[in-house]
């Protein structure tokens, strides 16, 4: 937070010079980038070169759907909630028997928060020095995971899709995400929100030619009283592109303040 409100402060008060000069010092140098990664053995993506030697995440990735052919990962798991969102998650459920929270406030298409964006529409991955990339078909949104070496910050701005930095362990993407916007916006499960310290772990690895394994673990002491992990299979489609998507375009199906749906038909 305050790093973005000095920049915004800096860059409104700066002459062009100075703005072109601070573009030139910004980007990590591959260099500083393959002295921080030293404690990974493996190939960290800190050049063009390095990039090649790294799996190949080529092609457009979709988690099959409801009723479609395809493996999927184990059921997940039932997290285990504190007693304080053990109620606020029955309070949510006893709403929903009278009618109300049946529809999320995505209906009103508020961006899907990471993890979910990465759900049911595709994903495809860009790899460039020092970062990979999330291209999310789901509201057209990004997400950049930084494998420059640089630490989590401990003041992040809260975004749909967090601040998220990773590292290569053999053929295994691990990252980490804090920084996520708050509920309703973002929950670990529905009803139950998250708390200011909540870490989503991942782990992203092909097993198969065709088939990408992405493994999320949250922690969240606000919420779970032990992280909770959740496993997604994704399909390779080297054909495929992602498409633009907004939600606001033909959007007939708002909810209202209390999660009711509100279809309407005659706009």
């Amino acid at each position: 937070m305050k790093r973005a409100l000095f920049l915004a402060a800096l860059l409104a008060a700066a002459t062009p010079a100075v703005v072109y000069a601070a573009a030139q010092v910004m980007p990590r140098a591959a260099v500083d980038v393959r002295e921080k990664s030293k404690q990974w053995p493996s190939p960290q993506g800190e050049s063009w070169d390095a990039i090649k030697k790294l799996p190949d995440f080529g092609g457009v990735w979709s988690a099959p759907l409801p009723g479609q052919d395809g493996p999927r990962a184990p059921p997940n798991p039932v997290p285990s909630y504190t007693p304080a969102a053990a109620a606020k998650l029955k309070a949510f459920n006893d709403s929903k028997a009278r009618g109300e929270n049946t529809q999320t406030d995505k209906a009103n298409c508020t961006p899907f928060a990471f993890p979910s964006s990465m759900g049911i529409y595709p994903i495809e991955f860009l790899f460039t020095p020092g970062k990979v990339t999330v291209a999310i078909e789901t509201d057209s949104q990004m997400r950049r995971i930084y494998t420059d070496g640089r630490p989590l910050t401990d003041d992040p701005d809260p975004t749909f899709q967090g601040t998220s930095v990773g590292h290569w362990e053999g053929d295994t993407l691990v990252t980490e995400t804090v920084g996520l916007v708050p509920a309703p916006q973002m929950e670990i499960v529905a009803g139950v929100g998250h708390g200011d310290k909540l870490r989503i772990r991942e782990k992203i690895r092909l097993v198969a030619k065709d088939q990408l394994q992405v493994e999320w673990t949250y922690e969240d002491p606000d919420v779970l009283t032990k992280p909770w992990t959740t496993t997604r299979i994704y399909l390779r489609h080297r054909d495929w592109d992602i498409q633009e998507y907004n939600c606001a375009q033909n959007n007939h199906d708002a909810a209202d303040d209390k999660g009711r749906p509100s279809m309407r038909l005659d706009k």
